[in-house]
């Protein structure tokens, strides 16, 4: 026994010697690799220690840069070769993104290695950055993500890293580094589809150039010619969009020149045929733009934007029927642009179901016939489940095209639901429905819901200011379960968290856009309690809302620990 605690105690104080050595060696080789592979929940990590983390010298930062990238100089040299260009851009920072604060313009960033992003931080942001520039055909200068703003070029390298990482499978939180604009971004480029390994590839290429010379690139090489810096923006953000929609990485993605997407002019006068002709990727992007605003505004727009011109919704309905019927006969000629004019009475008498290829392959080449003959849109068409009207076949035929270009094929089937329910899918009804304290139906609500989104376009702008307004215009009051229900909240401007919830999801069922309860056991800054607030789904996805707090915002929940916390329920009616 003696032996054996002597060489115990030798091997102690061999480690001992050891250990100063690890120590010293750790902490002058703090690089961003060793961060960046730690498991560590970001949201946890005390602030000083994040920052002691980054703090490191300048040398050891360059080593860490060259070390990261693999970098081949022929293709670095090609993405930013700017001496000659077919479209010149300018300045994109016109505008910004409003999310939870208001977005503020460009600036310099001093300590952006405090910042950490999530994945999901990311992708989110996307969706907003993909509808800002399908809704102002430009940049926004900067977006929200948390209470960061982040520059156009440094989101471009978060997008990027985040492509890569969800690529591979993984969810380590990525921080914000300084990243400059590009000198001259120039763009010469084609419309058509990018298969996933090439997007991937224009990723790893993107963030490598941007590693090397702390900027983002004018432009980078594609199949389909030179992809300027804007549309780099675009691309990533709608393929980063999909990922937080769908949960998968598209297997392709639609490109078109910047200069389609930022040109807004006005639409062709009625009874003007052009022969502008339109390829079967700029229509399918131009679907998957139609799909998108129907969901989010559940009405048709008024047109959508296709190589420059505004084309309206009955024209648009030609060049879906045509785009289809090409497809299916593996011919990619052009379709020209035609006059046609709105149906006069559109109806509707149909079930709920799915038509499948043959069916809905069938239906594009009747109503072609008919607006060929007629030279304007139906009213209907009839199917197996009955009567489609008109704005259904729009965004029947949209999301069929937006799914081929998302797939590059074309659907087995499709759903076909009322118009009336169309934008929302079927098991969200009951999130729209009265309850005995949600008096979505009550007149007061529903004026109150009414003047609150005067002017708002889209479901999104909505939810947002009437989550503002309960927020700022009702006081926060303790007690438990239900007192007053949403008219007496309404009426007495307070209400603890149970009641505010149950004005916020009458209102925004009254403005018609699903709300749902959840209650959960939350831990706050003076102690754990039960707690309710709400889930409002807009575009395709639930957003959380907590009015009791000013320090929350549409979204984004700061005054409790969202961490660590336990689910009791998610309800349409509260049950207390």
């Amino acid at each position: 026994m003696k032996r054996h605690l002597l060489l115990t105690m030798l091997l102690l104080f061999a480690v001992s010697l050891f250990i100063p050595n690890i120590y010293a060696t750790t902490a002058n080789q703090q690089t961003p690799e060793i961060i960046a592979n730690t498991s560590i929940n970001s949201d946890a990590i005390d602030y000083q220690i994040t920052y002691n983390m980054q703090s490191k010298t300048a040398s050891t930062q360059q080593a860490e840069v060259v070390g990261v990238t693999g970098i081949n100089h022929a293709e670095t040299q090609n993405i930013t070769a700017s001496s000659s260009s077919n479209t010149s851009y300018d300045n994109q920072g016109a505008g910004n993104i409003q999310c939870a604060i208001a977005a503020a313009g460009d600036e310099t960033f001093s300590n952006v290695q405090n910042n950490w992003f999530t994945i999901n931080n990311i992708t989110e942001a996307a969706g907003r950055v993909k509808s800002y520039i399908e809704t102002n055909h430009k940049l926004p200068s900067s977006v929200q993500i948390g209470t960061t703003q982040v520059t156009m070029p440094q989101f471009l390298q978060l997008l990027t890293s985040g492509l890569i990482q969800v690529n591979k499978g993984s969810n380590t939180s990525l921080t914000l580094k300084s990243v400059n604009t590009p000198s001259n971004t120039v763009e010469s480029l084609k419309s058509g589809n990018i298969k996933k390994t090439e997007y991937l590839d224009l990723a790893v290429r993107i963030q490598s150039y941007i590693n090397t010379n702390g900027k983002a690139p004018n432009y980078a090489t594609s199949t389909l010619g030179k992809i300027g810096y804007p549309s780099l923006i675009y691309l990533f953000s709608r393929i980063m969009s999909y990922q937080d929609n769908k949960g998968i990485l598209p297997q392709s993605a639609s490109v078109m020149p910047w200069e389609n997407i930022s040109t807004n002019q006005t639409p062709p006068s009625s009874g003007n045929a052009t022969n502008n002709g339109y390829t079967i990727a700029q229509i399918s992007a131009a679907a998957e733009l139609v799909k998108t605003f129907i969901e989010g505004n559940q009405r048709l727009p008024n047109y959508v934007q296709i190589n420059g011109k505004q084309v309206t919704m009955p024209q648009f309905l030609q060049l879906l029927n045509s785009c289809l019927i090409q497809i299916y006969g593996n011919d990619t000629a052009p379709i020209a642009l035609e006059s046609a004019g709105a149906p006069t009475n559109p109806t509707e008498s149909i079930q709920s179901g799915n038509i499948n290829k043959t069916e809905y392959l069938d239906l594009a080449i009747r109503v072609q016939a008919y607006m060929d003959s007629t030279g304007k849109a139906p009213n209907f068409a009839t199917s197996t489940l009955g009567k489609i009207r008109y704005e259904s076949l729009i965004y029947l035929d949209s999301r069929i095209l937006s799914f081929y270009a998302d797939n590059d094929i074309l659907p087995k089937y499709a759903v076909i639901n009322p118009w009336s329910t169309s934008s929302t899918p079927s098991n969200l009804s009951q999130y729209l429905q009265a309850t005995d304290n949600c008096q979505s139906n009550n007149q007061n609500i529903i004026s109150l819901a009414n003047s609150i989104t005067a002017g708002k376009t889209s479901a999104y702008d909505k939810a947002v200011a009437l989550f503002n307004w309960v927020r700022d215009n009702v006081e926060y009051s303790f007690y438990y379960n239900t007192k007053y229900g949403a008219t007496g909240t309404l009426n007495n401007r307070k209400g603890n968290c149970v009641d505010q919830t149950h004005l916020l999801i009458a209102l925004t069922r009254a403005a018609g856009i699903p709300a749902r309860y959840e209650h959960g056991i939350c831990k706050f800054s003076d102690g754990t309690f039960g707690h309710v607030w709400a889930q409002v789904y807009v575009n395709g996805k639930w957003y959380l809302a907590d009015t009791i707090s000013t320090k929350n915002s549409f979204g984004v929940i700061r005054n409790w620990d969202t961490s660590n916390w336990t689910l009791v329920g998610i309800y349409a009616e509260l049950p207390f």
